[in-house]
């Protein structure tokens, strides 16, 4: 999924005639504690799990796991083989699954007027889609195929919300806080702006040590969270 500002925004849910519906919002604290959860286990050998890894790290749902649920993870992913022109995602379905691509090329469609298709985003190695029908409890925002034999680790709703949601969803929120403060960013979309905080990785900088120097080529910018 992963769409660009074309994808429309997922429909509107329409209240069943009769009579007044009510509405529920999930509740925090102490008597609110998740459920007892066994995350499920994939059997894979250690080329499979390095594997695997050197592409999760490339991805910033991933990369703020600590250690011990990245091997969680690891042992929860299931392979997936998509084959050429084959839908792994449908645009509308529900959405019970993410995937990340080590392998191979696929194509995000979403359904425009009158019924036609449009192309929004190339998908390749090292790439997520699907997860925003999971950070979002939303339906499928785009169709998913691949465009060539590609190889995907497939990862369950239940494994996400309880390793993955909660680290992405902070990091998000206070990336986003900081956006505030670039006048560049002040006229971005709530979704662009989320895309610019899933974008952004973290450097340490020692006192003393040039960051950008006057002259270079350009490729990068920065903003401060502390120093």
């Amino acid at each position: 999924e992963d769409p660009d500002d074309d994808i429309p925004e997922p429909p509107e849910r329409s209240a069943p005639a009769g009579g007044r519906q009510s509405v529920s919002a999930e509740a925090y604290g102490a008597w609110n504690q998740k459920k007892a959860f066994t995350p499920p286990v994939h059997a894979k050998t250690s080329e499979q799990k390095g594997r695997i890894q050197k592409v999760l790290a490339g991805s910033f749902l991933f990369s703020a796991l600590e250690e011990k649920d990245m091997g969680v993870i690891l042992d929860a992913v299931k392979e997936v083989i998509v084959e050429p022109e084959q839908k792994i995602i449908q645009q509308g379905d529900n959405g019970d699954f993410m995937f990340i691509v080590e392998s191979g090329k696929l194509e995000c469609w979403v359904k425009i007027k009158d019924g036609e298709e449009k192309m929004v985003k190339d998908v390749g190695a090292g790439d997520n889609f699907g997860e925003l029908a999971l950070l979002y409890n939303c339906a499928r925002a785009a169709t998913v195929k691949a465009t060539e034999k590609a190889v995907c680790w497939q990862l369950d709703r239940e494994t996400f919300n309880h390793i993955v949601k909660d680290a992405a969803a902070k990091k998000r929120e206070l990336y986003e806080g900081f956006f505030n403060k670039v006048p560049l960013l002040n006229s971005v979309d709530a979704y662009g702006r989320s895309q610019v905080a899933d974008a952004l990785q973290t450097e340490k900088k020692d006192a003393g040590v040039d960051i950008i120097k006057q002259g270079e080529k350009g490729d990068k910018f920065y903003i401060i969270q502390s120093g």
